[in-house]
């Protein structure tokens, strides 16, 4: 800003001494970037301020609005050099004199030119600036505007009319290409023009991110060399909040990765896609309030139809009135979701906190020895067997070792097997539980 000042007053005095219309429009132009100058310090420190209540997306576009205003001043003075500059190719203005002070004051702008568009460019780079690259296009068009005016001074040294105007219309087309290129590329921005080509690439990052089934929308938008992105994906529904949660911070990730300095929201929505019809059972049963899990799902083939049967829990202490309203919500939403014909559900009470259960002593040693004999004589020996006490209820638990080559579904048969003895051997036994490694 302080070159800019020292700059303008130095080239107005020796265009007016000179007669230069070349040197009174860089003055001008310099002037323009005393004002730019202002505005951009101001810009980058309103820029630079944290997001607040009435601002909650941070105040970036300050210094686009900064540039913009720029870019305006630009078009202003190259208008008002071009019509003096064909004013005096006319014959209406006075002759610029080439004098030796003329020509040693716009080497040296020549060279504080160099160095401000070099410093603006490398921290403009550096801190992704728009104010600061946008000084940095300035004052490359300052360096090409002063280059214009010391040719044409030397066009009048040798004695050829007209130059000095002539280079004065060059320096009004420098900067008017100038303000033209740097107000649209900044109208973008403010509008949230989308970055040629980045929803793509963003959109094939989201793609490859472990549990996103589909990316429903992509929108981008970038401020002060930040980038905004929004991301809309599909997950199955069941995958729950956890592992939903999960795969949106992945694609947050991802998506940083990709735009580099970058706010990502994701938004998950529930997809259908892939799903089995036990896995539209379980959808449609989330969907019933007061319906706390289900399991052991099976679609029963029948001449008129297809049937379901399904275990459904509910919390123990539901009046049953409440629990047969549940029951028929979900047989709808059931029938509404696979189209079936009928529905049978088999209601389970669903404790809301673990109950406290005590591990039996010697005092019952041959009820703990039942248990064991009946579970080794279908696992074999040195099985792990507990009993426990949990209230009035008997629980027997035990862990039974088994052919790491055997399937799920015979491991399960094992458990079974060994749950089914257990229940004959022990009367009183209330819930069984085998644990197959």
């Amino acid at each position: 800003m302080i070159g800019a000042i020292c700059l303008a007053g130095t080239k107005l005095v020796v265009g007016l001494l000179t007669g230069s219309l070349g040197i009174l429009a860089e003055s001008a132009h310099s002037g323009v970037d005393a004002v730019s100058a202002v505005l951009t310090l101001y810009a980058v420190g309103v820029a630079e301020r944290p997001p607040d209540p009435e601002h909650q997306y941070g105040h970036g576009k300050a210094q686009h609005l900064a540039a913009l205003a720029e870019a305006a001043f630009l078009a202003g003075v190259a208008v008002w050099i071009a019509f003096e500059a064909i004013a005096r190719l006319t014959g209406n203005g006075r002759e610029a004199q080439a004098t030796w002070y003329a020509f040693a004051l716009m080497i040296f702008v020549l060279v504080v030119d160099a160095a401000r568009a070099g410093a603006s460019l490398r921290v403009g780079r550096r801190e992704q600036s728009p104010a600061l690259l946008a000084n940095a296009v300035h004052f490359a068009s300052d360096f090409g505007g002063s280059l214009a005016v010391l040719i044409g001074l030397g066009l009048v040294a040798e004695g050829i009319s007209g130059g000095d105007s002539v280079a004065a219309l060059i320096v009004a087309a420098i900067v008017l290409f100038a303000a033209v290129r740097l107000g649209r590329s900044n109208v973008d921005v403010l509008m949230d023009r989308a970055p040629s080509g980045i929803s793509s690439r963003v959109e094939q990052a989201v793609r490859a991110v472990p549990g996103v089934s589909d990316v429903r929308s992509v929108r981008v938008r970038e401020a002060a060399g930040e980038s905004f992105a929004e991301v809309v994906i599909g997950v199955p529904r069941l995958e729950g909040l956890e592992r939903s949660h999960r795969t949106m911070d992945l694609v947050e990730d991802a998506v940083s990765r990709e735009l580099g300095r970058a706010q990502v929201a994701v938004h998950a929505e529930p997809t259908t896609a892939g799903e089995r019809a036990n896995d539209r059972i379980a959808a449609a049963a989330l969907r019933v309030p007061g319906v706390v899990e289900t399991h052991n799902i099976t679609v029963l083939q029948e001449a008129g139809g297809s049937a379901v049967t399904l275990h459904v829990r509910l919390p123990e202490d539901m009046p049953l009135g409440a629990a047969r309203r549940t029951v028929d919500a979900l047989k709808r939403e059931i029938r509404r979701e696979i189209g079936v014909v009928r529905v049978y559900a088999h209601v389970e009470p669903s404790m809301p906190d673990a109950q406290p259960a005590s591990r039996l002593g010697g005092e019952e040693r041959d009820l703990i020895a039942a248990a064991r004999d009946a579970v080794r004589g279908v696992a074999g020996d040195g099985q792990e067997v507990v009993v426990y006490r949990q209230g009035d209820r008997l629980l027997v638990v035990t862990s039974v070792t088994a052919d790491p080559l055997l399937t799920v579904r015979d491991a399960h048969a094992l458990a079974s097997r060994v749950e089914d003895v257990v229940r004959e051997r022990l009367a009183d036994v209330d819930d069984v539980i085998v644990e197959v490694t």
